[in-house]
């Protein structure tokens, strides 16, 4: 007889749930763009089949509100008790399944309960470095599955970080359309004029954070060998400020080289699609991406873009059909380590590719109507392969084959 009890209560036990209670934990949750990543996949999961709870273990502030007000379940451990705030959440909220974004406090506690763990991996992880690079490699114990952006960026943590292929998935950012649709309806363009640019000048957009790790010395060498050739081309950068005494330095480069009239660096603006509108193609020579959001943005605006052969850019552009890839400064991704990354943002002036990134940005404004076509493709793309939402059902689908083994 209790051998008959036992056997129906692990039945009970190991019954799939009709609901997955999913645990997101991150760093903080204010402001940022993978902050809103976060959200958007936390609003978009099937409430039918998900109850989201999300964990900042440092602070919170815009971005939560807006959960909240979205019936999100929002909790800040912050200067809290915050093992035994986040042992309270898991009983508390049944959790079943967690996935984390650049934060690692959960790590154990999850595995002392039993709740498999997937990690997203967001970027090519070359910046990490010292006790952080230690730290990944040593916590991998505790992660079930991984969800990488990009080839490239899976392939570093397999090829340099030592991640076992198996446990890795890719699966490629994606863009919220509806929403793209109806920012890009209720656009007003920027005025050029309050930039000093003239209508005629061929002009750049670059959306990204002010973080040299985008390029911008990059594109002031190729803007000097721009220059020698024509005048008409330019380009604006719009993001937020990483590092003040970064962005200064770069400030008072360009004014101190005669560029600040042809790379114009106004700081940050939310309505992005004002200035998506109002440019003629896009620009992104980063050294290092995951996958880039403001690319996909990019390609929703029907820009066509110049980028440089690092995060998932290879995987958009394709023949050179929606722009032009350019090879990076350090040759194989695989060869890129920190100091390497940081040597050549931060103190190289003079580029190796800055030729070929001049080149590519004549070769737009020469042929801006065969460009301009070209940009068209890059929607269709979007719409076909990028759409959020199927991003977000790839998600789901990785979710429920995981939990579904914990059953077996």
């Amino acid at each position: 007889m209790i051998s008959v009890i036992n056997k129906l209560l692990k039945t009970i036990k190991r019954k799939y749930p009709s609901k997955i209670n999913l645990l997101i934990e991150l760093d903080s949750f204010d402001k940022g763009g993978l902050q809103k990543v976060i959200l958007d996949s936390a609003l978009l999961f099937n409430k039918s089949k998900y109850t989201v709870t999300i964990v900042s273990i440092g602070t919170v502030g815009y971005l939560s509100e807006i959960a909240k007000k979205e019936g999100l379940f929002v909790c800040a451990l912050e200067n809290k008790n915050k093992e035994r705030m986040y042992n309270r959440i898991i009983q508390e909220r049944k959790i079943n399944l967690s996935c984390s974004h650049f934060s690692s406090f959960g790590y154990p506690i999850l595995k002392k309960n039993n709740i498999p763990n997937i990690t997203f991996i967001h970027n090519v992880y070359a910046f990490l470095c010292g006790k952080a690079l230690k730290d990944f490699i040593e916590n991998d114990k505790y992660v079930d599955s991984y969800i990488s952006v990009s080839k490239n960026a899976t392939r570093y943590a397999n090829e340099r970080l030592g991640i076992a292929s198996e446990k890795i998935i890719t699966v490629p950012n994606g863009l919220i359309v509806e929403e793209h649709e109806e920012r890009r309806n209720n656009s007003v363009p920027i005025s050029k004029k309050d930039y000093g640019i003239l209508p005629e000048d061929y002009l750049f957009l670059n959306v990204a954070s002010y973080n040299l790790h985008k390029g911008h010395y990059l594109m002031a060498d190729a803007m000097k060998k721009v220059l020698k050739k024509r005048n008409d081309i330019k380009i604006i950068c719009i993001g937020n400020v990483i590092c003040p005494p970064h962005i200064n330095e770069l400030r008072e480069y360009l004014k101190d080289s005669g560029l600040d009239n042809h790379i114009i660096i106004p700081g940050y603006f939310s309505n992005i699609e004002s200035f998506y509108v109002a440019t003629d193609a896009f620009i992104l020579p980063s050294f290092i991406e995951g996958w880039s959001i403001a690319m996909n943005e990019a390609m929703f605006y029907e820009k066509p873009m110049i980028l440089t052969d690092t995060g998932a850019s290879a995987e958009v552009i394709e023949n050179n059909d929606i722009g032009i890839l350019l090879p990076n400064e350090y040759g194989d991704i695989i060869e890129l380590n920190s100091e390497i990354l940081d040597d050549i943002a931060y103190n190289q002036r003079n580029y190796n590719t800055s030729g070929l990134l001049a080149e590519a940005m004549i070769e737009f404004a020469d042929n801006k109507s065969k460009w301009k076509e070209a940009g068209k493709k890059g929607k269709k793309k979007i719409l076909t392969n990028y759409n959020f939402k199927d991003i977000i059902k790839r998600y789901e689908s990785i979710f429920q084959e995981i939990v579904s083994n914990q059953f077996k």
